[in-house]
């Protein structure tokens, strides 16, 4: 199975953020979440804008150690910035599950080989009627050629989107 590439997504997303972010006061609401796997870490990063106010919040936690740490959030969106600069992108499904969080990690990351990144995006600008909103998980990777290896590394293909646009119950790329 060829997995769906996903590069052009995650451009326009991290275009719509870095605007969100420049122009904070053009947005009646939004609430950004995301959470990113990587080298035996798990670094979330929440940030909202709410009846005018923004407020946000970063963390890392360590795989090994089990401990959380507070971050600084322009530290933590460092990371995510670099995630979102791979050369290629493949998204799960969400058909793979596994109970125990430590084992769901090595199974999507190939034993911590890949970075995965889980983004729910909701915002409104000022003047406009709805909402609009994106809600997927990702896998980084170097490029075309890495996409291949990460799908031969990977046990379960039929856990990555094939066809796009995707949307499910679980995931959507735009609505």
């Amino acid at each position: 199975m060829a997995a769906a590439f996903y590069r052009d997504y995650i451009v326009d997303l991290s275009s719509r953020i870095d605007d969100i972010h420049a122009m904070v006061e053009s947005y009646q609401s939004y609430e950004l979440k995301m959470e990113l796997l990587a080298q035996k870490n798990l670094v979330s990063y929440t940030e909202r804008k709410v009846k005018g106010q923004v407020d946000g919040l970063a963390y890392r936690r360590d795989f090994e150690a089990g401990q959380a740490v507070q971050m600084q959030q322009e530290n933590a969106f460092a990371l995510f910035s670099g995630f979102f600069n791979l050369g290629q992108f493949l998204a799960f499904n969400g058909q793979t599950r596994e109970k125990d969080a430590r084992r769901f990690a090595e199974l999507l990351t190939a034993n911590w080989q890949y970075p995965t990144c889980a983004i729910h995006l909701v915002y409104r600008k000022k003047g406009q009627p709805k909402t609009a909103s994106t809600r997927m998980h990702l896998v980084g990777l170097n490029g075309e050629a890495d996409a291949v290896v990460y799908e031969q590394a990977i046990d379960r293909t039929d856990g990555l989107v094939a066809h796009r646009p995707f949307r499910s119950d679980l995931f959507w790329e735009w609505k």
